[in-house]
C-alpha cells in the first residue's frame, strides 16, 4: 500500500476515533490481566494495513508491558526471587528464546493460520472448562525444575511466532498449577515482556520498512491513551483478590482466543 495512501487513511476523524478506542481498551485489558493486548488490538486490522497494524500492536502491546512492569514492581519484589532460583522466570526466557525461532518458521509456511485457529479454540475451551470447575487446586508441590519451566517457555516461544501471543502457554501452566496472584504475574510479566523485546527486534531487523512514518504517527499519538488505559487496567487489578484474579484471567484468556480467531478472519 502506498505511503501517501496510508497517511491520507489514518487522519481520516472516525479511523482516528476507531483506533483511540480500539487502543484504550486493549491497553485495560493488558494492564488488568498482564497479557492479551493483541486480544482487542487486532480489531485495528480492520481499519489499518495489515502488516502496520501487527507493527503497532507490537510496538504498542511492548509499551504497556513496560509500563505494567514499571508499575507493579515494587508490589512484585518479594515474588521476584524466582528469578534466582531453578525453577523461576529465567528457565522460561531461554525456553522462550530458543522456541521463538520455530514459530516464526512456522509463521511463514502456509499451515499458520490454521494453527492460529486451532489455539483459539482451544483457549476458549480451556477458559471455559476452568470456569466451571467449582474452585481452584491448591498449588502443586514438587521440587525445583529446569526442565518444566523451559519446555513450557519453549512452548509459548513457539505459539508466539506464529500468533503473536507467547503469554498462552505460561499463563494455561501456571493456571494449572494454582499459582497465586502476585507470584504468577511475577513470572509471566518478564517473560511476556521479553518475548516482546525478541519478536519486536526481529521484526524491525527483518521489515524495518513497517516503522517508517505511518507506524511513528499512529504510535505517538496512541502512546499517551495507552498508558492511560493501563494504569486503569492495573488499578483494577490491585483490587482483584486471588480468586477474582483468576476468574479474571481465565476470561481473558478466553476473549484472547476469540481475538486469535478474528485475527485470522482479518488477516
Amino acid at each position: 500500500m502506498p505511503p501517501f495512501f496510508e497517511f491520507s487513511c489514518l487522519v481520516q476523524p472516525h479511523v482516528a476515533l476507531a483506533l483511540a478506542l480500539i487502543y484504550t481498551t486493549a491497553s485495560v485489558f493488558s494492564g488488568l490481566s498482564g497479557f492479551g493486548f493483541s486480544a482487542i488490538g487486532c480489531l485495528s486490522l480492520l481499519v489499518l494495513p495489515p502488516p502496520l497494524a501487527v507493527a503497532l500492536l507490537m510496538g504498542l502491546s511492548l509499551l504497556t508491558q513496560l509500563a505494567s512492569f514499571g508499575s507493579l514492581r515494587r508490589e512484585l519484589r518479594q515474588h521476584l526471587g524466582p528469578w534466582r532460583r531453578r525453577d523461576g522466570v529465567l528457565p522460561y526466557l531461554a525456553g522462550g528464546t530458543v522456541g521463538l525461532p520455530v514459530g516464526l518458521h512456522i509463521l511463514g509456511a502456509a499451515g499458520a493460520p490454521a494453527l492460529t485457529t486451532g489455539l483459539g479454540l482451544l483457549l476458549i475451551a480451556y477458559a471455559g472448562w476452568s470456569l466451571a470447575r467449582p474452585a481452584a487446586r491448591p498449588p502443586m508441590a514438587g521440587e525445583p525444575s529446569l526442565l518444566r519451566p523451559f519446555l513450557v517457555g519453549a512452548a509459548g516461544g513457539v505459539v508466539g511466532g506464529f500468533s503473536a501471543f507467547p503469554g498462552s502457554a505460561v499463563v494455561v501452566w501456571h493456571s494449572l498449577r494454582g499459582t497465586g496472584k502476585q507470584q504468577g504475574r511475577a513470572l509471566t510479566q518478564p517473560y511476556i515482556l521479553w518475548m516482546q523485546l525478541v519478536g519486536l527486534a526481529l521484526l524491525a531487523a527483518t521489515q524495518p520498512q513497517l516503522f517508517g512514518h505511518p507506524f511513528q504517527m499512529v504510535f505517538v499519538a496512541a502512546a499517551p491513551l495507552t498508558l492511560l488505559g493501563n494504569l486503569l487496567g492495573v488499578a483494577i487489578y490491585r483490587r482483584t483478590g486471588d480468586v477474582g484474579y483468576r476468574q479474571l484471567t481465565l476470561l481473558a484468556l478466553g476473549l484472547a482466543g476469540v481475538g486469535l480467531l478474528l485475527k485470522v478472519a482479518l488477516a
